[in-house]
């Protein structure tokens, strides 16, 4: 199990942040599949928050995948290759 470091508050603050940039997301599927897509974080919710890819796609995520380290977040100007 993986180890959390913050809280969800710190989560949703960290979105909020990032609420309407464009942003590099590497999402961790499991089993070695990892998916990279740019979006941006588009809506807040109580437990989920959800991000417009630029193919117009809106996907759903939850707050834990952000804790846990499945979901990571980079501004453009900042991706590690």
């Amino acid at each position: 199990m993986k180890e959390v470091k913050y809280s969800i508050n710190d989560a949703k603050n960290r979105l909020n942040y990032l609420k309407g940039i464009d942003v590099l997301l590497r999402v961790n599927l499991g089993r070695n599949k990892i998916v990279e897509y740019n979006g941006k974080v588009e809506n807040l919710y109580a437990s989920v928050f959800t991000v417009k890819s630029n193919e117009d796609a809106i996907k759903t995520y939850s707050y834990s995948d952000v804790l846990t380290g499945n979901i990571k977040f980079y501004t453009l100007g900042n991706v590690p290759r």
